[in-house]
């Protein structure tokens, strides 16, 4: 075997580019750079050259958690849905508590024995920790509790009186970060990588300002994926590569849970079943990324004709993943990979010149005030909005190998219903521009 490699030459990258150029025939080799949205040049061929350092793997283990999150605000439907989705091998649940009454939503859920995230406001975390105390080992629980209102400095104040009702609880994770909302109104990879930085820096900040100890959780982060694969998976190691530097300078021991959920900026009504290879390539890129925690949405999430179907596939695609496919049999595949260590280095490098940007600006909450997040993302929004418009960003069944026999009819309240989501979605408002009728919505 050894013979086989020593057979060949190694070639180095000018000889590489040399060839590559005599290939071409007289095109221009600067044809062949993909200018990607994230303002990384990607080259034709990256070589060991491109690497800079040697590579210690971003993450170590192999195994995630297959969650489910709640689809209703109905509590009983709400337990229905995790009960059956639990049963079909789902192994932790995300659930909002606004509006939900949490005995009914959690009946006969064992807490214990999956994890769980809990999205809380300062009225109902005590509600949570009671429950906790009075139905669960606590000590034993592993969940995720985050706030739902993050935006003023005066959040940050009133969530580290929350973080102090479990700060003895080593699997209770209260330092946490929700990029999500960012994401889905169409953030780029590496400002979405930028404001998780930002977030992070200021309950270190704040911590230190107050002279409290970090709690000996774990922190976690929530954020999104969308198809781009290789970007997308060097976008979840940047955001553990640039953790790594902000535990030296704070001088912290603490590890990261990473909460990845795909996309809703990709998604469409037309030819759902696509949405079905789309969230397969996003966990597989959130998988090769090192999340510990996937959240697969349901395909037909703009669209729900068949909850069971939906629901069921979204535990499945997991599953087939982990027990068909071996995901959960290897850590880090990327690491070492001269194209993939390299858009690695790249977005984490643009993040934290960005993230620096954001502490010029006065930090996370300055930016929100000032409207400098919502002002850049809008842009980034509208680049992309215009790609698929003009079938420079092919998105498949809407713009481009259409099924034109598929029928679609949308009430005018359900129309309505879309445009008030909180997300960006291009594909959706392509869709809704070109093939539905908007006049009585």
């Amino acid at each position: 075997m050894q013979k086989l490699f020593t057979d060949f030459k190694p070639n180095t990258a000018a000889e590489w580019k040399t060839q590559l150029i005599k290939d071409l025939k007289g095109e221009a080799y600067e044809s062949l750079i993909w200018h990607n949205e994230n303002g990384i040049d990607i080259q034709p061929y990256y070589t060991a050259e491109d690497l800079k350092q040697e590579y210690e793997p971003a993450f170590t283990h192999a195994q995630w958690e297959i969650c489910v999150s709640a689809r209703s605000k109905n509590s009983k439907e709400i337990n229905a849905q995790f009960l059956s989705q639990l049963n079909a091998g789902a192994s932790s649940i995300s659930l909002s508590l606004a509006g939900v009454d949490i005995a009914i939503a959690l009946k006969d859920v064992q807490l214990n024995y999956i994890h769980s995230i809990f999205f809380v406001t300062t009225e109902n975390v005590l509600e949570l920790k009671k429950y906790l105390e009075a139905n669960c080992d606590i000590a034993q629980i592993n969940c995720s509790i985050f706030p739902e209102n993050f935006s003023t400095a005066k959040d940050l104040e009133a969530w580290s009186e929350m973080i102090s009702f479990f700060k003895f609880f080593e699997n209770i994770k209260t330092v946490s970060v929700n990029a999500l909302p960012f994401h889905n109104q169409g953030c780029l990879a590496y400002y979405e990588a930028a404001i998780i930085l930002s977030q992070l820096t200021e309950y270190l900040e704040f911590f230190e300002s107050q002279k409290i100890k970090a709690p000996a959780a774990k922190f976690v982060i929530k954020t999104g994926v969308t198809s781009d694969y290789f970007i997308q998976i060097a976008k979840l190691r940047a955001i553990r590569r640039l953790w790594t530097v902000i535990k030296k300078e704070y001088d912290i021991k603490n590890g990261l849970y990473l909460i990845v959920e795909t996309s809703l900026t990709n998604k469409s009504i037309s030819d759902s079943y696509n949405n079905l290879l789309r969230t397969t390539v996003e966990s597989m890129a959130s998988l090769s990324g090192g999340c510990n925690e996937l959240i697969v949405t349901d395909f037909d999430v703009l669209f729900p004709t068949n909850k069971v179907l939906a629901e069921r596939m979204a535990v499945n695609q997991q599953l087939i993943l982990k027990e068909e496919s071996y995901f959960d049999k290897m850590a880090d595949t990327a690491c070492g990979s001269f194209y993939i260590e390299s858009i690695t280095d790249a977005l984490a490098m643009k993040a934290l010149d960005t993230f620096k940007h954001f502490e010029k600006e006065g930090g996370y909450f300055k930016c929100i005030e000032k409207n400098i997040f919502s002002q850049e993302i809008k842009s980034q929004a509208d680049a992309r909005q215009e790609l698929v418009k003009t079938q420079k960003q092919i998105v498949i069944g809407v713009n481009k190998y259409k099924n034109e026999k598929e029928k679609i009819n949308l009430t005018a309240s359900y129309i309505k219903g879309l445009k008030e989501l909180n997300i960006h979605n291009p594909v959706l408002n392509f869709e809704l521009e070109n093939y539905f009728d908007l006049k009585n919505a």
